[in-house]
């Protein structure tokens, strides 16, 4: 049960280019969902006290972080829709039925869906959006409950009494392995295949959120972070930078410091969270990370229902997109909510402005995926070179060579596109040619062997 008083919340954000690439594909979200204010990457302006360090109020708190793929500037287009469509959707569905009778957790849930939506669409209507996909890690606190949703393999960490541990679970082809016992994690950070991610908002109509929950304690500190820091430096490192820093802002530079450090090769993103106060229980006196994961609640299948029918997702980036980016409705609270909670003010977010309208010229991202048999996965685990038989048939993104296989999660009634099924008919083809090829030359070479035979009689009896 949750205690009576104020819950203290201390929040910094950055996010780093990082020493190879050209552009940032990286995004970030910092929300107060009670006032609206918000913080992400794309912002000019820096963000306001009022917005680094603040009382919870009723309706709660969400971060995320939201690594893009699709190459030139699709990636960075993805990873801008995944936040603004969450922050969008969680002031909607706060305030709007049926909604606002969901859970924290479902009304997040639901937010990341719509996200992923959204970007699918966007992939598949306007080629310049062609390829886009973002990963996803967000965390949402009301009263003294966390809550974080993943897609994706950037990740969440918990610090708590002096130990760090990853929270989320990678939704990567190396993660499976790792978590089935067939791999380190040292060998995943070399593995042939650590770019395959089996999930990404965008790559497949449909996606597999994973939810899951923890009772907050005071001073516990949740880290964000993109694959450019996790890819980098490892979590024992990450508790003694977070631990030692003098403040959340000087440990985001430091993380950053020490991935740059290391070669830089990715864009790199942080977002600590901490929290304190009185209305949250102290730890026990061993201490634990127990979560348990949230199962979709069977409601939102009707209530997705309804929003398909109402709007088949957005009809364009350009119109309506810029519109929603334009920033949210004001928020209302009914008489039977708290009259101390601050009445939130309508907030403004920077649109993407030029960013949406360059043409993007970007692969495609893949589709289809086969299920792995024992014998198959020993030989991925055994991968620790540049792959000859692929798992998927993958078309890897130019920007970031991050691979996501469309279709590669249990969701019921995903098709694989017409492109997708040609090209794995064309896989099957190959081997028949390669046969014949191969016939066709040791036909020849044995018609010339008759020739030279028959030759070599004719003179021999002359």
């Amino acid at each position: 049960m949750s205690k009576t008083g104020p819950i203290n919340i201390a929040v910094y954000a950055s996010t780093d280019v990082g020493r190879v690439r050209q552009g940032n594909e990286d995004n970030f979200l910092v929300l107060n969902l009670s006032t609206a204010e918000t913080w992400t990457a794309d912002e000019e302006a820096p963000p306001t006290p009022d917005l680094l360090a603040f009382s919870q109020n009723y309706y709660g708190t969400v971060v995320a972080v939201s690594d893009g793929m699709g190459g030139a500037l699709a990636g960075e287009v993805a990873s801008n829709l995944a936040v603004h469509t969450v922050r969008d959707r969680m002031l909607e569905y706060q305030k709007d039925e049926p909604f606002k009778k969901l859970s924290f957790s479902e009304r997040l849930r639901l937010s990341v869906e719509q996200a992923n939506s959204l970007i699918h669409s966007e992939s598949i209507q306007n080629p310049q959006y062609a390829g886009m996909g973002a990963t996803f890690t967000g965390a949402g606190l009301i009263n003294d409950e966390l809550y974080v949703a993943q897609i994706g393999d950037s990740r969440a960490y918990l610090i708590r009494g002096g130990q760090i541990q990853q929270m989320t679970r990678d939704q990567s082809l190396v993660g499976s392995l790792v978590e089935a016992g067939h791999i380190t994690e040292e060998e995943a950070e070399t593995h042939a295949y650590r770019n395959v991610i089996l999930q990404a908002l965008g790559a497949t109509p449909s996606i597999n959120v994973d939810v899951r929950r923890l009772k907050g304690q005071p001073r516990d500190v949740l880290l964000l972070c993109s694959d450019g820091l996790s890819g980098k430096v490892r979590s024992p490192e990450m508790l003694e930078i977070v631990t030692s820093a003098e403040s959340l802002k000087d440990a985001c530079a430091a993380l950053i410091a020490k991935a740059n450090e290391r070669g830089g090769e990715d864009n790199i993103t942080v977002v600590l969270i901490q929290i304190s106060g009185e209305g949250l229980q102290e730890p026990p006196d061993d201490g634990n990370f127990d979560f348990d994961t949230v199962p979709r609640d069977p409601e939102l299948n009707d209530i997705t229902r309804v929003i398909e029918e109402k709007s088949r997702a957005y009809p364009g980036v350009d119109n309506d997109t810029q519109e929603m980016f334009a920033g949210a409705d004001e928020i209302t609270l009914n008489e039977s909510e708290p009259d101390e909670r601050a009445r939130a003010e309508p907030a403004t977010t920077k649109p993407l402005g030029g960013k949406v309208t360059q043409v993007l010229d970007s692969s495609r991202l893949a589709a289809a995926t086969q299920p792995l048999d024992s014998a198959r996965t020993e030989q991925l685990a055994s991968a620790t070179t540049e792959p000859l038989n692929p798992p998927t048939t993958t078309v890897p993104v130019s920007d970031n060579n991050k691979t996501v296989p469309f279709n590669s999660t249990p969701v019921p009634n995903v098709a694989a596109s017409p492109a997708a099924s040609a090209a794995t008919k064309r896989l099957w083809l190959l081997p028949f040619g390669m046969v014949g090829l191969l016939m066709g030359i040791i036909g020849i070479v044995l018609i010339l062997g008759a020739v030279f035979f028959v030759v070599w009689k004719f003179i021999l009896h002359r």
